[in-house]
């Protein structure tokens, strides 16, 4: 929401939620309200009446039990989310990067996506909570932090999104495809995808340089503060146009592209398993190796699907909202205090879910993947690779295996490698 600088001369933002309260206050008071506009309202208040009746805002707003709600859980919620997501991509990216685990495709996206929602919670989450606890928002401090700030973190979280969406599309080759896994699983290809990801991102919301500029609020020439928002002569573009394709690219397209992919994932693995169930052959030794390989292969596929649906449960209530503030931003003047209390608590729930989804993959790995949780005891405990068990190392079909060359020829290596 956008915000306005608060009439008590505190300096204090006050949103749509403060503003719709002085509104019924005015109306119950036989106030005249000539419009509304809400700067329009703001410029005619008669300040000083205003505050001889209304001398705290907030207290009465907290006789709202959603609001109580929503004042706790946007103070306390924030650093722990901050700290078990920063602490997870920290160790999600040193062992993904190790020189065990870094020769495998999916291990390269998935560092990548340490990164990018690492970059998010200190952009969107840690700089809100400082909000909370400051009133200062830091870009609002400067023309260059309100672009700066608005391109990385529109950046950061759809390429995060869109990093999910490329390691749902590669287990789906392995699936379906495993002949071809090799071929097209690989790190160079990992490399160019991420790549190109983080570029077309940037690409896109590089407008936000233009787009995007500090704007100064007046209060009867009484109060001034500046704001980030949309630059003049960018307000429809912003406004009206951008959260749709914000929408779009962080929330509705990626969750059809996942649950379709998933859905064809799941129904390929199944076949796969059945039929292998159906057609075992061959001596028992061979049996007994296939069928390690098939039950690792399968874990993986479990785990990466966690992590997909995690991302489908987590952001489905912050599409709902985006959606929903979009359609019914024009209405917003119109509706009752207590339901616009709810809104914003609801908000608040959703914003919080959008961001434990960039929190918690380290222990969805560690949760379902064998190998990562190998790797974790030999990082903190400092155990070398000999006196850990390496069993996960010999697992998994044809998943990007390394190949080695003789004489020319590819051949794939004895000892399959497999992801996290």
């Amino acid at each position: 929401m956008d915000e306005i600088t608060d009439i008590s001369g505190g300096g204090y933002p006050i949103d749509q939620l403060n503003l719709t309260l002085l509104l019924q206050f005015m109306q119950l008071h036989n106030l005249s309200i000539s419009s509304l506009d809400r700067e329009h309202i703001l410029q005619n208040l008669n300040i000083q009446s205003l505050r001889n009746h209304v001398a705290d805002t907030e207290a009465i707003l907290l006789t709202f039990l959603e609001y109580r709600i929503y004042k706790s859980l946007s103070m306390y919620a924030p650093p722990v989310l901050l700290l078990v997501g920063m602490f997870g991509n920290l160790m999600s990216f040193l062992i993904l990067r190790n020189k065990t685990m870094a020769r495998i495709s999916t291990n390269l996206f998935l560092a990548a996506l340490a990164v990018a929602d690492t970059i998010v919670l200190m952009i969107g989450l840690l700089r809100k909570w400082l909000a909370e606890l400051t009133t200062v928002d830091v870009q609002n401090e400067a023309s260059w932090l309100c672009k700066i700030v608005n391109v990385l973190g529109y950046s950061s979280s759809q390429f995060s999104v869109w990093l999910i969406i490329a390691v749902t599309i590669e287990r789906y080759v392995v699936v379906s495809h495993p002949l071809h896994a090799t071929r097209l699983c690989n790190l160079t290809k990992a490399k160019r995808v991420i790549g190109l990801l983080a570029l077309a991102f940037l690409v896109i919301n590089i407008h936000l340089l233009w787009t995007a500029d500090l704007r100064p609020k007046y209060v009867n020439n009484l109060i001034q503060s500046k704001i980030c928002e949309s630059a003049t002569g960018s307000e429809y573009f912003v406004k009206e146009i951008w959260p749709w394709i914000d929408a779009l690219l962080y929330c509705l397209l990626p969750f059809l592209v996942i649950s379709a992919f998933n859905f064809l994932i799941i129904h390929k693995t199944v076949r796969a398993t059945t039929w292998r169930g159906e057609h075992q052959n061959g001596s028992l030794i061979k049996l007994e190796k296939r069928k390690s390989a098939n039950d690792n292969n399968l874990k993986i596929t479990l785990m990466l699907l966690a992590v997909s649906f995690t991302f489908l449960v987590t952001t489905l209530p912050m599409g709902v909202v985006m959606i929903a503030h979009n359609v019914w931003n024009q209405q917003q003047y119109h509706r009752d205090i207590h339901d616009l209390v709810r809104v914003k608590l609801f908000g608040c729930i959703a914003d919080l879910l959008m961001y434990l989804n960039h929190s918690v993959n380290f222990y969805l790995y560690c949760a379902l993947g064998q190998k990562f949780r190998t790797q974790v005891v030999r990082t903190v405990c400092g155990r070398n690779s000999s006196t850990v068990s390496n069993i996960s190392d010999h697992s998994q079909h044809l998943y990007c295996s390394r190949k080695c060359t003789i004489n020319g020829f590819h051949v794939h290596k004895g000892i399959e490698e497999t992801a996290v």
